[in-house]
């Protein structure tokens, strides 16, 4: 037997990618576990531009970018997920909209989405497994003081808090906003929980680590990142800190995404702009320090863990997808380089499929 033909324990994922007719949709590729070595395995084009997935079970979720201007295009599609196989399941569009985000609600029976671009959330029920007919929810009609990223609205993530109310970031009205359910799972605005940011932050992404008591924000404008104690439904604020080093860069810099390691003892963060991968270790306060950096090619944009020892970035601008490999509390650092780097054209998103998962075509 050959080099390439033994067996391999590796973690499926895929990436969505801007482009042309002919390399614009969805890659999936193979991260072997061993070593964080990526390999593209598998591509399907598409008509749009994906900008999301999120995947729920065996299905996913991908928004794409309308294009046309048509009422039939954009929306949110649902695939099933067979490996790297992708399967239309249903196709929802909804007077032409383009959703940033989409999220399924945790008893499996609604799908929420957000409109980036008209300052919209949406819903959808399931049945049967599949999404149904997509309903306007609310119109957020805020701004803030940058003039050209929060002249308006701008919802861009979304999440669930661990007690189960909705959370979704405000990017152009410097808000959080805290959403309830009525008993069909349509939203019910939570004021008291809501928050404002500090003016000119620019909310883009928040995520909660896996004991649920704490919160991080990442801010797109500022470049803070933003640390939340959360009980009894509320949020305190109880530090912030630069995501990227001011004094080594002086450009214009941006955020992008934030994961938590498995045992919530490291936050990781890209940098649009500085381009950078940057590591910051927290202690028992909760409290993050900046411990390790690495640079990433030129405009990541996405962010993904893999067996809580790899990370895979996205760099749009550059077009790769490229590795690291986490070492938790070596002396010498915390983030290494895998020297494993795949090229693809303006790669927007990326999502984890199937783990573990034995194969033995790795080339």
């Amino acid at each position: 037997m050959g080099l390439f033909s033994r067996t391999k324990t590796v973690d499926l994922f895929f990436v969505g990618c801007d482009g042309t007719d002919l390399d614009r949709g969805i890659y999936g590729f193979y991260l072997d576990v061993t070593n964080g070595q990526i390999v593209k395995k598998k591509f399907v084009k598409s008509l749009a531009n994906p900008i999301a997935m999120r995947p729920f079970g065996r299905f996913m979720n991908i928004t794409y970018r309308n294009g046309s201007g048509k009422d039939v295009d954009g929306g949110i599609w649902q695939y099933a997920m067979m490996d790297l196989q992708l399967g239309l399941a249903q196709r929802s569009p909804y007077q032409g909209k383009t959703y940033v985000d989409t999220i399924i609600s945790p008893d499996g029976k609604m799908c929420y989405g957000i409109d980036y671009y008209n300052g919209e959330i949406v819903s959808s029920p399931i049945v049967k497994s599949k999404m149904t007919k997509i309903h306007l929810e609310g119109q957020l009609s805020s701004s803030s003081v940058d003039p050209i990223k929060q002249s308006e609205s701008h919802p861009s993530s979304l999440c669930f808090t661990p007690d189960g109310k909705l959370v979704v970031t405000d990017l152009g009205g410097d808000e959080v906003l805290i959403y309830d359910f009525d008993e069909e799972g349509h939203l019910i605005f939570n004021e008291e929980a809501s928050f404002k940011v500090e003016a000119g932050s620019g909310p883009r992404k928040l995520i909660f680590n896996h004991q649920g008591d704490y919160a991080y924000l990442i801010n797109e404008i500022s470049s803070m990142i933003h640390v939340y104690h959360y009980e009894d439904g509320h949020f305190t604020l109880v530090q912030s800190l630069s995501s990227y080093l001011k004094e080594e860069y002086d450009g214009q810099n941006m955020p992008t995404d934030l994961v938590l390691s498995e045992d919530d003892d490291y936050l990781f963060v890209t940098n649009k702009g500085d381009d950078t991968l940057v590591a910051f270790a927290i202690d028992e306060e909760h409290q993050i320090k900046r411990v390790d950096c690495l640079e990433v090619d030129e405009g990541p944009s996405c962010l993904q863990l893999f067996e809580n020892k790899y990370l895979v970035v996205c760099s749009k601008a550059a077009g790769t997808v490229e590795s690291f490999e986490i070492r938790a509390h070596e002396r010498n650092g915390v983030l290494f380089e895998t020297q494993s780097r795949v090229s693809i054209h303006s790669p927007t998103c990326i999502a984890l499929g199937k783990t573990q998962v034995r194969v033995t075509n790795w080339s």
